[in-house]
């Protein structure tokens, strides 16, 4: 037959090299320098650009795939977490309880001394201290020896079973007490062995932390026994803040002891000063007749009464010196002025009386008057009386100076004696004075030893610790340990993460083609159509379908694959089309039913030839039954025409040819003269002929009718026909005589179909 139509190049091979450059006819629009392995294409029709390589990563595309592996990430991710959850469910419930104590830097100030035990001065420093205080062997063994017999026992090792480790040991005859050597040299009681147990335990479940930059110090205990945790995080506070109060305590006791018996030497110490200082004033009173203190009495007497005896005297003799110095110069009348004597205040007012008298007579009478010589002798006697009474007074005066003069000279010279005596005395008592001095500073000691000691023994009432408790522990209503729902959670992370891994390596290490652009950079043919995935679920489905919806993406792609193979430029040359593929499973079959079917409902006449000898069910899905009685293999033998062998499929509009049965020996019992025939006749019958065939790569029932066939139509699965397949089945039907060969990508993903074409609905121009 004549294929110029299409193209009429014979191909070249060198089949000294493997695999060597061969030049083949394909069909559609060929790429030129093709990267394809060992393939060149010859040019056809107007030349085709390159389609570019993409050396980037199209993470659009990577997303798309990622979700068209969902199930496989959902099913990882559900796997992972059912897998962590049987692993969590089969471990001990663990339950953690956690009691919290604040270190206090507060006082409570009660006496007004100074600390007897200093509290502490908060800083980082003090804190770690104190939580590896927490951590202590020493309280850990008191907590420990709170408990009664038994109360341990869920923590204590050696009640726990023995693990894989301990059963290979006993197995190889390595267990037994391990004591070794130590045993021997020192042997351990069991309270010993079990106190260590209890304590190496009990450090690894109890966790000491502080909260933040506070001064809150956290103890929690983790074990398998609620109310043990709850009780041993409590004993730990609660040991801890009693510890603290019982050390302040044995230290002021120890303090109290000490200040007791200083205070007890001091005391010795004063009573021996005290009786040095009374000794010596003994023997010093017996030596000086008086005492110091009687002593400086009288001294300070004497001197108070030798002042009072010199004033005294200073006092009489200048009042007699003025008094006599009054007689001496105007006589006893003037002096008797300054007398406040009652007889002389009497006689100066007699006196002046009389003188007046006098005068008053003296204007009347003369001198010679009896009556003033009368008067005058009285005033004569009056001032004789008057000078008497001076005079005694002066007398008076006289001795009084003379009596404090003497007893002014007898106090002075006492006073004299007195300050020798007291001079001899102060001499004697520097040893004294040294003595009350010791006794002093001995007493000054005393008393300030005993203060302490009595405000140390008043402390010691009041002591209180440097952390109280905050928090105490309650018993935990949950396990802390394994957390099931975490852990779940976290397996089904894992398994996303797992899922997300394969699925991407599947994405990105796929043994196929994702893209007919894939294809066309591979081999350097172009892609007539890609086919999408359908719903259906049989041909009759499908080809329903397309009858219910004609302007689906499937029936449309199949209108393109028609165009695609029909010559445009020569009417009539290209009617027969055989579509094969390289392994089962690739949609061959539904490609050809489906091409018959688009065929018939455009009421073209159209035949569909089923040589799929060994695994063909087109008989069975379209009901194959024609009124002659015959079949292809009845055709072939030349025992029945075409009409009798033609089945109608109704309503589609196009025939079926295939066997009643399989027969996988027909190919080899027909003569390719007899196939050619039969075939031209076909042509002769039909616009187009379509032969169904089976996989290239394994039935070799293909290569008979590729060279009797127009046009070759290879359909290539999305994702899952391999590369080398492909490869290997161009080669093996170019190596057969194909005229011309096109591609079609099956069962591509609707998705992809969005992506490339923009919608996946009916694109019809039909009234709706």
């Amino acid at each position: 037959m004549n294929s110029a139509g299409v193209g009429n190049v014979r191909g070249t091979s060198d089949p000294g090299k493997p695999g060597g450059v061969r030049i083949s006819r394909f069909l559609g629009r060929p790429i030129v320098n093709s990267n394809a392995d060992n393939l060149t294409v010859p040019q056809f029709g107007p030349p085709m650009r390159p389609a570019p390589t993409q050396d980037t990563v199209d993470l659009r595309r990577l997303l798309i795939a990622l979700w068209r592996r969902k199930w496989l990430i959902v099913g990882a991710t559900v796997i992972g977490m059912l897998i962590a959850y049987a692993i969590v469910s089969r471990l001990t419930p663990q339950y953690t309880a956690r009691a919290s104590v604040m270190l206090d830097p507060r006082t409570v100030q009660v006496v007004t001394s100074d600390e007897i035990i200093s509290d502490l001065t908060l800083n980082n420093s003090v804190v770690d201290t104190e939580l590896a205080v927490l951590r202590s062997n020493l309280l850990l063994e008191q907590v420990i020896a709170s408990f009664g017999p038994g109360e341990l026992d869920p923590i204590d090792p050696a009640n726990d079973p023995p693990g894989l480790l301990s059963r290979l040991r006993g197995a190889i005859g390595l267990g037994g007490s391990g004591g070794g050597a130590e045993g021997a040299s020192a042997p351990i009681t069991q309270e010993e062995r079990r106190m260590r147990r209890l304590l190496v335990s009990m450090r690894r479940k109890v966790t000491v932390w502080r909260e933040g930059q506070s001064y809150l110090l956290s103890i929690g205990v983790t074990t398998t026994d609620a109310v043990l945790s709850k009780e041993i995080a409590n004993r730990i506070a609660e040991t801890y803040i009693s510890s603290q109060i019982e050390q302040r305590s044995a230290t002021i006791r120890s303090a109290s002891s000490f200040l007791t018996e200083r205070v007890e030497e001091i005391r010795a110490s004063v009573e021996a000063a005290e009786a040095a200082v009374e000794e010596f004033r003994r023997s010093q009173l017996e030596t000086a007749g008086v005492s110091a203190e009687t002593l400086e009495q009288q001294l300070l007497e004497l001197s108070s009464q030798v002042s009072v005896a010199k004033a005294d005297l200073a006092s009489v003799k200048s009042r007699f010196d003025r008094i006599q110095t009054l007689i001496d110069a105007e006589g006893i009348e003037a002096a008797s002025e300054l007398l406040s004597s009652p007889l002389v205040v009497a006689l100066r007012e007699q006196l002046l009386a009389l003188r007046r008298e006098d005068a008053d007579l003296a204007t009347r009478l003369g001198p010679e008057h009896p009556q003033r010589q009368r008067l005058q002798a009285q005033i004569d006697a009056i001032v004789e009386d008057l000078a008497a009474e001076v005079r005694k007074i002066v007398a008076g005066l006289r001795n009084d100076a003379e009596v404090a003069q003497i007893r002014s000279e007898s106090l002075e010279s006492s006073l004299s004696e007195i300050e020798e005596r007291a001079g001899a005395m102060s001499r004697s008592s520097l040893e004294l004075r040294q003595l009350e001095r010791e006794a002093e500073a001995i007493r000054s000691i005393y008393q300030m030893m005993l203060e302490r000691l009595n405000e140390t023994r008043s402390v010691e009432q009041l002591q209180r610790a440097d952390a109280r408790m905050v928090n105490t522990a309650q018993v935990p209503g949950a396990p802390s340990a394994p957390r099931t729902t975490l852990f779940s959670v976290l397996g089904g992370t894992v398994g996303f993460m797992i899922g997300v891994i394969a699925a991407l390596a599947g994405a990105i290490s796929t043994r196929g083609f994702n893209r007919a652009s894939e294809i066309e950079r591979s081999f350097g043919i172009t892609v007539l159509t890609s086919l999408p995935l359908g719903a259906w679920r049989s041909l009759r489905g499908m080809q329903k379908s397309i009858q219910k919806l004609p302007y689906q993406p499937f029936a449309d792609r199949l209108r393109i694959l028609r165009e695609n193979i029909r010559p445009r430029h020569i009417s009539g040359t290209q009617r027969t089309v055989l579509i094969t593929s390289s392994v089962p499973g690739e949609g061959k079959t539904t490609t050809a039913v489906g091409l018959a079917t688009v065929e018939g409902l455009a009421h073209r006449r159209c035949v569909l030839l089923d040589f799929d000898l060994r695994r063909s069910n087109l008989g069975r899905e379209l009901e194959y039954d024609p009124q002659g009685g015959g079949d292809l293999t009845a055709l072939l033998r030349g025992e029945c025409n075409v009409e009798a062998a033609v089945h109608r499929v109704d309503p589609f509009g196009f025939d079926l040819i295939t066997t009643r049965g399989r027969n996988p020996q027909l190919i080899d019992d027909t003569s390719v003269e007899r196939l050619r025939e039969v075939i031209k006749d076909l042509e002769s019958r039909y616009e187009m002929v379509i032969v169904d065939t089976p996989p290239v790569l394994l039935v070799a029932d293909t290569l008979t009718l590729v060279g009797l066939i127009d046009t070759v139509l290879m359909v290539v699965k999305q994702t899952t026909t391999r590369r080398n397949a492909v490869q290997d089945t161009l080669r093996t039907v170019e190596d057969a005589g194909a005229r011309s060969i096109g591609l079609v990508m099956s069962m591509v993903d609707s998705r992809d179909e969005q992506e490339t074409y923009g919608t996946s609905g009916d694109y019809s121009y039909a009234n709706r």
